[in-house]
């Protein structure tokens, strides 16, 4: 029996003929099945010109030349001469190999034919009999803390020429889950063995994983554990009494209890506030915003929605907004670098507030004090003094409000200005002189008037200097009265390179400062 073994594998171990054959793709395709102690390669027939009769399978190694088995179709007369034989499956004759493995199969039409086709690669023979699967995960469920899940499992089959239980090395493994959310293949290396990394959401439930190859099925059940959430709320509490428009502070921390059984901080969550406002948690789980008060009523503080957690709720309650804001203590100025500047205090015409109570303010311009826009915003604590500037300058004459955005309240408006004034024809002479020779400071000031402008007499100007070297600040080393054309100079004595500036800030309260020009003399 041996001897006639080793016969039979040394007649299949031929190289493949027919060189001048035509290499095509086929749509009929080729598998493996078992049966009676056998193995067997199924043909399934998707071809209108080839005929299952003229069918051959050639079997290979896998990048390998060498056949080392070639079947014919068997009960081929199931197809009629004049049928086309679509979507038919026909068995092989029993396969004969020289050891368990996975091998790759030809479909040969016609061989030794002038007129052979062959489609390499068509598909796979698992030479194997009675397959087992074992599949293990760890861990053994799905969380928020365990959505990935790692899947271990072995294949084995007993060898069909000893009958011998092996590992099935090179096998491709099927897998899906219930519902049929994905699905995969696995490749078993030479121990037979695979790994997968399966990732599951907060949209699994209870799921099973189906795994298979042939008549081998092993079933994964990963029941899905949904984590309890925490919501501790610091404020508010109880009921609020708040005036119409008003932030309300509300603020709390988010956990959840863990795998473990400890509770951890859950951040980046969502947080929805009244439906009206959504934040994300910090790190550590907290959160804080304001809630605007428009309407009395119930307040809910809800986590998200999501299938990890199970999701608890927070309520207060406000009660009918009535009372109103005001405006108290309220100054504005501008002062002669043109910083426009309000003080004053928010509070309400009547009742009280929750402690850290707050609002939108915006400060508000105008040309003509009719048409007013926004400048700026900022958030005031009612009962605490604001003192607050817009990034926007003040002009010779223009007016300015506040206004509280969630109320519609305006405060009453502030006409600012200054009259600007001007350096002109500022220079220091000569620009290059010896050391202790005299330089000298000089030009203009003129202030705008209407339309034009004239010449301011009477005022003090700065004369500034920095030295070259490394470091240098400003200081101001004199100073010059303007004449009654507005002229002004101051004699210096030159000692060192370096910037000089000249500088009207000694203004009374009805005018603006303003700055020369940065001169460099060099003094050799």
């Amino acid at each position: 029996m041996g001897t006639t073994t080793i016969a039979v594998f040394a007649s299949t171990l031929i190289a493949a003929p027919a060189a001048q054959a035509a290499d095509v793709t086929l749509k009929s395709r080729t598998w493996t099945k078992t049966m009676d102690g056998k193995v067997h390669a199924v043909y399934e027939s998707y071809d209108d010109h080839v005929r299952p009769e003229d069918v051959s399978i050639r079997i290979r190694k896998k990048d390998s030349e060498q056949v080392l088995d070639t079947v014919r179709l068997i009960d081929t007369d199931q197809c009629a001469p004049d049928y086309h034989c679509w979507d038919m499956q026909f068995l092989s004759e029993p396969v004969t190999l020289p050891e368990m493995g996975v091998y790759t199969t030809d479909v040969v039409v016609r061989e030794g034919r002038s007129d052979e086709l062959v489609d390499r690669d068509n598909g796979q023979l698992s030479y194997g009999l009675n397959p087992h699967l074992t599949v293990t995960s760890n861990p053994q469920w799905i969380s928020y803390d365990k959505p990935l899940i790692k899947v271990s499992g072995t294949l084995v089959a007993e060898d069909p020429n000893t009958h011998e239980v092996k590992p099935f090395a090179g096998a491709g493994v099927y897998y899906h889950n219930r519902p049929g959310y994905f699905e995969g293949r696995l490749r078993t290396n030479d121990a037979g063995r695979f790994t997968e990394l399966l990732s599951f959401s907060e949209y699994s439930t209870d799921t099973q994983v189906e795994f298979s190859f042939g008549a081998a099925r092993e079933t994964l059940t990963l029941p899905f554990r949904k984590q309890e959430l925490k919501l501790k709320v610091d404020a508010p509490l109880g009921t609020v009494n708040a005036p119409y428009g008003s932030d309300v502070p509300v603020g709390g921390k988010l956990t959840r209890i863990a795998d473990d059984g400890t509770e951890k901080p859950l951040s980046g969550y969502d947080i929805v506030i009244g439906g009206q406002k959504t934040l994300v948690t910090r790190k550590d789980g907290t959160f804080s915003t304001g809630f605007t008060v428009k309407q009395g009523g119930t307040v809910k503080i809800v986590p998200s929605r999501s299938g990890w957690f199970n999701t608890p709720t927070h309520s207060f309650e406000v009660t009918q907004p009535l009372r109103r804001s005001k405006f108290s203590s309220l100054k504005a100025s501008v002062d002669k670098y043109r910083k426009v500047t309000f003080t004053g205090k928010l509070g309400v015409t009547e009742g009280s507030y929750p402690a850290g109570t707050s609002a939108v303010i915006a400060i508000e311009h105008s040309t003509n004090g009719k048409t007013w826009s926004s400048v700026g915003t900022f958030t005031a604590k009612y009962g605490a003094t604001f003192t607050k500037s817009p990034a926007k300058k003040g002009s010779a004459g223009s007016h300015w409000r506040l206004r509280h955005t969630g109320a519609d309240l305006n405060s009453t408006s502030f006409k600012l200005g200054r009259k600007s004034t001007q350096l002109v024809n500022d220079d220091l002479t000569p620009e290059g002189v010896r050391k202790g020779k005299t330089l000298t400071a000089k030009g203009s000031l003129i202030q705008k008037s209407g339309s034009s402008w004239k010449s301011f007499s009477g005022q003090t100007v700065r004369i500034y200097f920095k030295a070259s070297t490394k470091g240098a600040t400003w200081k101001k080393l004199g100073t010059a009265k303007t004449l009654s054309n507005g002229t002004f100079s101051k004699k210096f004595t030159a000692k060192q390179d370096g910037t000089w500036q000249i500088r009207y800030i000694d203004t009374p309260s009805t005018h603006y400062a303003d700055y020369g020009r940065e001169d460099y003399v060099d003094v050799r």
